[in-house]
Parts: structure tokens; C-alpha cells; sequence
């Protein structure tokens, strides 16, 4: 595949993903009655079934950007060399294929998507981990040196995340929350800012690209 060609198919998954969060978020109301906000709700809220109205839209929006995504990665690991290769092809798989199992498996298939949720978000910052160390641990690393701007920041807004999203108990594993915090719940919160950090990344990754980077 191209360089340009691999940029629009990393650029249209993170499009798909977006698409599909904005279509959803737009009309939700949840069990309170409250509008959708990032500042409190999860992101799989918006998929959740039959409280989002448009949850299929999210989930379906989910599943293609999740493959698109695994595709990316796993062309992209063509780029790379030895060990880095083989650990991008192995990470991009899990992450991109637990992304499209969190739309497969929706918020309300409690167990399931809880555990495809863990592991994209534990496999998302290797991501940037990855391609930092590749990018610079060679001489003239086949992606410019900027990409370590964005990646930094993935691997730090996970570094504060992930910790928090462990330790959370939702107050009724198998139903409804019902301990949703009125104002910022730091753990939703945090959960936007990694995932948005980390689609920021996708698409800074897939600009560079459209430039002829050679080792």
C-alpha cells in the first residue's frame, strides 16, 4: 500500500470513530434524563443499548474503525525492523481487534465489554510506546522525530488514567450507574482524554505518511 494510501485509511478510521461518537452523543438522554457529557458519562455509554438511541450507529462506527485501525497498524508494522516490527504487529492486532469488540459487545454485555475495553486501553499507549522507542532508537527512523510530541502525550495521559480506571467499581456491575457524579467524574473524564490523545496520535501517524520518510 502507499504512503498515501495508508494516511486515508488511518485518517478515515479515526473519521468513523468520531462520526459515530458525535451522531450518538447528539440526541442522548440517559436513564435521568441528562444530555451526554464527556465530563461525566463514559465513552460506551453512547453504545449502550436501549439507553443511547442511536447506539447501533456508535457500535457499527466502532467495529469498522477498530478494523480500519488494525489494518493501519499492521501495514504500518511493515515499515519498522526486527523487534519493533514484531511487537507492532502484535500489539496494533489486539488493540485494533479489542477496539472493534468494544462496538461488538456494547456497555450493557457488562463482562465482555469491560474486558475488550481493559485491554484496548491497556494496548492503545504501547501503541506510542512502540513507534517512540523505533523513532528514536534509529539513525533515520522511516517517521519523523515530531511523532514523539504526540506519542509522549498518549503515553502520559494513559500513565494517569489507566491506574484510575482499575481501581474503579461501578456501584452495580450489572446494571445502570447509579453513583454518576453530578459535575467532573475524573475517571470518564480521564477515560475521553486518553482515548483522544490516542486518536490524535492515529491521525498525527497517519499525516506523516504523505511524506517520503526513508530509513
Amino acid at each position: 500500500m502507499t504512503p498515501r494510501r495508508l494516511a486515508a485509511l488511518g485518517l478515515a478510521s479515526v473519521g468513523v470513530i468520531l462520526l459515530g461518537m458525535v451522531v450518538a452523543a447528539i440526541p442522548y438522554q440517559g436513564t435521568a434524563g441528562e444530555a451526554y457529557s464527556p465530563l461525566n458519562h463514559f465513552i460506551s455509554e453512547l453504545g449502550e443499548t436501549p439507553v443511547s438511541r442511536l447506539a447501533p450507529v456508535f457500535n457499527v462506527c466502532l467495529v469498522i474503525g477498530g478494523a480500519g485501525m488494525a489494518m493501519f497498524l499492521l501495514l504500518l508494522a511493515n515499515r519498522l525492523t526486527g523487534l519493533f516490527r514484531a511487537a507492532l504487529f502484535i500489539v496494533g492486532a489486539v488493540a485494533g481487534v479489542s477496539g472493534a469488540l468494544v462496538g461488538v459487545f456494547p456497555m450493557n454485555d457488562h463482562a465482555p465489554h469491560r474486558l475488550a475495553s481493559s485491554v484496548f486501553f491497556l494496548t492503545g499507549w504501547l501503541l506510542a510506546a512502540i513507534i517512540s522507542a523505533w523513532i528514536m532508537a534509529g539513525r533515520r527512523p522511516a517517521l519523523p522525530r515530531w511523532l514523539l510530541v504526540p506519542g509522549g502525550i498518549v503515553i502520559a495521559v494513559s500513565a494517569v488514567f489507566i491506574p484510575v480506571y482499575s481501581a474503579y467499581r461501578p456501584s452495580n456491575p450489572d446494571g445502570p450507574l447509579t453513583n454518576r457524579p453530578a459535575g467532573l467524574w475524573p475517571v470518564a473524564a480521564l477515560e475521553w482524554a486518553s482515548l483522544l490523545a490516542l486518536l490524535a496520535w492515529f491521525v498525527c501517524v497517519s499525516i506523516a505518511q504523505l511524506r517520503d520518510y526513508s530509513e
